[in-house]
């Protein structure tokens, strides 16, 4: 695949020149489908010359990784490195971290706190005491690892801000602990043990709170018991306040030196007693005394988030303890409200001050942390409930203790969310400490699309929405807040208005695009029945407008109300899941873009609302997965079921789990048409195989062993066929299988508790057995219709077939339909190694190396024609994407050809799958760039019609409208907008099916001689 720099410049390359020479070059080393996804991947971001260089520079790590690997790595770095210029630098010096972030199982879920402790102390538990710098090394190397792995987390979007958050609170705990647990072996061996021993490590701030960020300072304070001695070592003996010094000394160290390897985190000790004056590390009673004399309402304020992070916890629940009078008073004086306003002024002064700040300016983090630490500590002395260190955490108990209305809490937590992801995604960029909004252009152009806005100017208007809120809670702060505010949907307020007129409110859905509004009117009411919904009397009108928009911008917003009201209806406690859909627009979006988008998978979700707790965790965002992990996934799921019965009884829900993650991902835009067929491709690959496992199993125990005369077991394979064959899958796709088996199937079988048959006769029975667990209709519906016409003689042969029944009938009887059909097979399920000589010494020869008859495009041309005129049934009112004038097919039936003609030369159009196939052909100049850029591009845009068509309802829906509102509806599911989005899909229909079936008739009608 060539790059020119007229394309590249087209794309929106600044340096096209030095693009294309990057992207030849990775295609070089990396193949030209690795580059072509990296160059699809950089046209996506708003800096791809900077994607395409940053891969550049990371090529030699990559070129040394087996295939799966690659692929994978090309699925989750494309938006790691939009979102920051420090990821690749940090894989272009540590090469090796490549395989292992494509290997770690942990990228889409948490990884749990007690796997950092081990890992870190594992990392450094053998370097020697006296080897400083090796545990400088061995420290940092763990912490960019890992943090690699989370912006991984974050930038595809695969965590919750609070996983995210706990994550590098775990990753800065168990550095901390690794460095603390070093230091007292070193200091232990030149000075013995203290004789009063207990030293701990305070986490304050964002550490204590769970809430670290990826480039936070780390808040801590060193505590010891008490004075006295150390029992001496090689170096003699100390007094303990020297000794924990050193202690506090050599961990401080050991996290903010910087290393030729980075370094861990900067430490900021200034919120210990006395704070810059004060010693660096203090008692037990020397801390009390100071905070029991001196201390001050901030310190208060800050002492809400102490905890323990390494060391001897005990000792640090003594001190909270003790101080738990002085952090949570029963009743404020007149000094401490008067501290509480100072502190508020402060901010209020810095956030003018810093109006571009996320963290500092007005409506920014501080101001929502300030809001509930300060009625923590008003209200935290009388009830012990509120005393909690996680700011969200404490939002929602003062939520539930009344504190703070439901509307607020659930405002306050979205922009909290918000305002915390933007800072992560700033602090992303180069591994620096800032909260500062960019100022330029181009920076502020890519801040806003890696976080998935449009555009700076949308992503200006979310965060200053979030911002207003946040400066009128934090203004109104002890006080009530005005939560209501003008919606910015006024005809979805009228239709929500229960004091309005019916007529009003029918007419304000049906402006807004709602094609049944008495239907709409009725599902809110039902809506409106539902406790503590934000539609509810007295819920929240904000909230509820937000939904119903968000229903309303799907394209069958109808469809949306009904499935949504239906899924509120199916649950037994509603209240958690508006919350969370109300919290989270990014998946109260995602699930309503489902809801009206496909009424297929949406019945899917119905039957099971639990699945929305993995929407939330972003656990089906996984777009792509590898063949191998759908293998184990199900095996993992079939093994927890104790028979065959129940292994196979759920299958069709693991099938239908797979599809709606396939299925949301598609809609959601995250997988293109090559990748949706692969993964639902790799999902009937799964089953057959587990079906054919339990088929055989069952025919085992009936009937023993098919064994041949030296006692081996005979084989028996699936073929593919058809789009199974080519990887090219559909939804509700059949599966066109073949059945063969080895040896000639006259000999009997060992015998079992049925006694013994014909290997022939026991084969079939495996196969018949096999159809009926893949076609039976169980309560979560069949797993796959089969389609077996394609064996040696069609419905008038047998179902399954030895190897030498089939090598005689394709070597003699064998018809022209039957070689093109052959191009798709592949081993599916199986004995797969009994494959490789079928295909070696029947089918490769059949299909490539016997020439072809005169009149081969005559014949397949008169079988497309014919397919056309009695299949298709286009009219004025329909088209058929599939077997239509211009449709799938003439795409099919053209490559097919070609690689009939050509295959015998140029092996590398010797592909199952089409786009590949076609790949080939242009790359060995068998057909013009141009000719073949219209077929690749009409297959892709007519599978996605076609895979909208089918994802609409759960069948394999084969026509299309050509107007009225169906029409709209597919154009809106396909992303056509504007005022006629119906007449501007169709016209891009009817162009692209005249530009197909021009090649078509180029390639088919008025051949080259063969």
């Amino acid at each position: 695949m060539t790059w020119t720099e007229e394309g590249l410049k087209a794309e929106g390359f600044e340096n096209p020149k030095r693009a294309a020479k990057e992207l030849s070059a990775l295609s070089a080393e990396l193949g030209a489908q690795a580059a072509k996804r990296i160059h699809e991947a950089a046209k996506r971001t708003s800096e791809p010359d900077e994607l395409i260089a940053a891969f550049d520079r990371i090529r030699e790590g990559l070129r040394a990784l087996p295939e799966p690997t690659l692929t994978r790595l090309l699925e989750l770095l494309p938006p790691v490195f939009h979102a920051s210029t420090f990821a690749p630098r940090l894989l272009t010096t540590r090469p090796g971290l490549l395989h292992w972030l494509a290997g770690s199982r942990t990228l889409t879920r948490e990884k749990p706190r007690e796997h950092y402790r081990r890992e870190a102390l594992g990392a450094t538990r053998r370097i020697a005491a006296t080897d400083a710098e090796g545990l400088y090394r061995r420290l940092r190397r763990y912490k960019y690892r890992e943090l690699l792995r989370l912006m991984v987390r974050d930038a595809t979007l695969r965590a919750p801000m609070s996983e995210l958050g706990r994550e590098q609170t775990a990753l800065s705990e168990a550095l901390i602990g690794a460095a603390l647990s070093w230091a007292e072996r070193s200091l232990q061996a030149r000075y013995g043990t203290p004789d009063a021993p207990g030293f701990c490590i305070l986490g304050m701030g964002k550490l204590g709170g769970e809430d670290l960020n990826f480039s936070s300072d780390v808040d801590l304070i060193y505590l010891y018991r008490s004075d006295g001695h150390t029992t001496g070592g090689t170096s003699g003996s100390l007094p303990t306040v020297q000794y924990y010094t050193r202690l506090g000394e050599a961990v401080t160290q050991a996290l903010t030196k910087v290393t030729a390897e980075g370094f861990c985190y900067r430490v900021d000790l200034n919120l210990r007693p006395q704070g810059r004056a004060g010693a660096m590390v203090i008692s037990l009673p020397a801390s009390l005394a100071y905070y029991e004399t001196f201390g001050r309402m901030w310190e208060r304020a800050a002492l809400t988030k102490a905890r323990a992070v390494a060391g001897d916890a005990a000792l640090a629940e003594e001190l909270l303890s003790e101080l738990g009078p002085f952090i949570w008073r029963r009743s404020l004086d007149l000094s401490a409200v008067d501290g509480l306003r100072d502190l508020k002024a402060q901010i209020d002064m810095r956030g003018k001050a810093s109006a571009d700040d996320v963290k500092l300016g007005p409506g920014g983090i501080r101001e929502v942390e300030f809001f509930v630490n300060a009625l923590q500590l008003v209200q935290g002395g009388k009830d012990p409930s509120l005393r909690e260190p996680r700011t969200m955490k404490a939002l929602r108990k003062l939520e539930r203790a009344g504190f703070v209305s439901g509307p607020d809490a659930d405002a306050l937590e979205e922009a909290y969310v918000f305002l915390r992801r933007v800072e992560n995604r700033l602090q992303m960029l180069e591994e620096r400490q800032t909260q500062a909004l960019p100022t330029g252009e181009r920076e502020r152009r890519r801040l806003a699309t890696s976080l998935g806005h449009a555009d700076w100017d949308t992503f200006r208007a979310e965060l200053e929405r979030h911002r207003r809120f946040v400066l009128e809670a934090f203004n109104t702060l002890l006080g009530k807040t005005a939560r209501d505010e003008v919606p910015d949907e006024p005809l979805l307020a009228l239709a929500l208005d229960p004091d309005l007129a019916l007529e009003q409110r029918r007419a304000a859905l049906a402006q807004r695009g709602f094609e049944d509004p008495d239907r709409a009117l009725a599902e809110l009411e039902r809506l409106a029945r539902v406790p503590h919904s934000p539609f509810a009397d007295g819920g929240s009108g904000v909230k509820a407008v937000r939904l119903l928009s968000e229903l309303a911008q799907t394209p069958d917003p109808d469809q949306a109300l009904l499935h949504f009201s239906d899924f509120l209806a199916r649950l037994h406690q509603p209240e958690g899941y508006l919350r969370l859909l109300t919290g989270m627009p990014r998946a109260s979006r995602r699930l309503f873009n489902l809801f009206g988008q496909s009424d297929y998978l949406s019945r899917i979700f119905l039957r099971h609302p639990e699945l929305l707790d993995a929407l939330v965790q972003a656990q089906l965002d996984e777009a792509h997965k590898s063949t191998e992990r759908i293998r184990q996934e199900l095996g993992a799921r079939l093994a927890r079921h104790p028979d065959a019965e129940t292994k196979h009884g759920a299958m069709p829900r693991f099938k239908n789990e797979e599809v709606l993650r396939i299925g949301l991902n598609d809609i959601g835009g995250d997988l293109s048409v090559p990748e949706v067929a692969r993964q639902l491709t790799a999902v009937a690959d799964a089953i057959l195989d587990e079906c054919l496992f339990l088929a055989l199993e069952e025919q085992r125990e009936r009937y023993g062993l098919p064994l041949d005369a030296g006692g081996k077991r005979e084989g028996l394979v699936v073929i593919a066929m058809g789009k199974l064959g080519g990887y090219e899958l559909g939804y509700h796709s059949d599966l066109d299988l073949i059945f063969v088996y080895s040896g000639n199937g006259q000999a009997d079988t060992s015998g079992g508790n049925r006694g013994a048959i014909t290997h022939h006769e026991y084969f079939a029975k495996a196969v018949q057995r096999l159809l009926t667990l893949l076609q039976v209709q169980l309560r979560e519906g069949h797993l796959y219709k089969i389609d077996a016409r394609l064996r040696p003689s069609g419905n008038q042969g047998a179902l399954v077939v030895s190897q030498d029944t089939l090598r005689e009938h394709h070597q003699k009887r064998a018809q022209l339909w039957e070689r093109q059909a052959l191009i798709k097979a592949r081993p599916a399920a199986g004995d797969a190694v009994r494959f490789l000589p079928l295909r070696d010494e029947v089918l490769t020869p059949l299909v490539y190396e016997r020439p072809l008859p005169p009149d081969a495009a005559a014949e397949i041309d008169r079988l497309r024609t014919r397919m056309e005129r009695e299949l298709a049934h286009e009219n004025a009112w329909q088209l058929n994407p599939k077997l239509g004038q211009g449709g799938l097919v003439d795409v099919e039936f053209t490559v097919q050809y070609l690689q009939l003609v050509h295959g015998r030369e140029h092996p590398r159009v010797r592909s199952t799958n089409t786009l590949a196939a076609l790949e080939g052909l242009q790359a060995e100049g068998l057909l013009p760039p141009e000719d073949a850029e219209a077929l690749r591009q009409g297959y892709l845009f007519l599978r996605r019609v076609e895979n909208r068509l089918r994802l609409v309802h759960a069948s394999s829906l084969a026509h299309m409208p050509t107007g009225g509102r169906p029409l709209a509806q597919l154009a809106r599911r396909l992303g056509v907008l504007g005022t006629e989005p119906g007449e501007t899909f169709l016209a891009q229909y009817r162009a692209s099916a005249a530009r197909v079936r021009d090649v078509y008739a180029r390639v088919l009608r008025a051949p080259r001689p063969v």
